[in-house]
């Protein structure tokens, strides 16, 4: 019989212990969908429409992973994503172009993908008004040329780099690069929307913003956002005369 009890008594253990397990991993799986819902609903772009919905799930890990670092724990995946989400740019503060508009180059030997994420970031940032980018068939004219790179060795998914003139702090040129070898590559998870979004980012940059923690596409992370009313709200400041 004490035998049998405690056959009764371990079983009762593990039937607790396994409720207790999908009680808590359900209760987590519902709070997460209802932070990506409220991410998804309470989002949009500068025309108002909404982030997709994986859009909306790669901001929920993220804002997730911002929370997590705060640990003193290792997390080697969480520092790689962190590290591979910034981008390199020159020291820019301050710098912008005369006006608020500038000719731009697409490297016409880049990838289709890098190539149609320049397209539509360059289609996006017209859009709102702030700044026009004015597309050229000749490199040598333009202010600002869009290029890619292959390089493992620049923990960044894209840069922007400048030649200003120091005296009145305008730029001369600008060349911005998108990092094929995390953007293109499918373990890094770079969907379409963000590798537009990095392009917007670094185009930002070009035309002279810099970072901020908020809501922005000029966020650190350079992917998870695109084109806000605050970042149109800082080209028109930057910009005012």
């Amino acid at each position: 019989d004490r035998f049998r009890f405690l056959i009764r008594l371990l079983s009762g253990f593990v039937r607790f212990v396994w409720r207790l397990f999908w009680g808590i991993f359900w209760t987590l799986a519902v709070a997460f969908f209802l932070f990506v819902a409220s991410i998804y609903f309470s989002s949009g772009d500068a025309k108002g429409e909404k982030q997709s919905v994986r859009s909306a799930f790669d901001t929920a890990v993220w804002q997730l992973s911002r929370l997590s670092s705060s640990s003193d724990l290792p997390n080697a995946k969480q520092h790689l994503e962190n590290v591979l989400s910034l981008d390199h740019t020159d020291d820019m503060k301050g710098a912008r172009w005369n006006q608020a508009t500038a000719t731009v180059y697409i490297d016409p030997n880049i990838d289709d993908t890098l190539k149609d994420a320049y397209e539509t970031a360059l289609l996006n940032w017209n859009q709102t008004g702030a700044f026009t980018f004015k597309p050229i068939e000749d490199r040598q004219k333009a202010d600002i040329i869009m290029t890619e790179m292959t390089d493992s060795t620049v923990t960044a998914a894209g840069e922007a780099q400048s030649q200003t003139n120091l005296l009145t702090n305008r730029f001369m040129a600008v060349t911005v690069r998108l990092n094929a070898y995390y953007l293109l590559n499918p373990s890094y998870g770079y969907s379409f929307e963000r590798i537009v979004n990095t392009a917007e980012h670094e185009l930002g940059h070009a035309i002279g913003l810099d970072h901020n923690e908020s809501e922005s596409v000029m966020q650190p992370s350079g992917s998870f956002y695109s084109i806000q009313d605050q970042d149109i709200a800082a080209v028109q400041t930057l910009y005012q005369e």
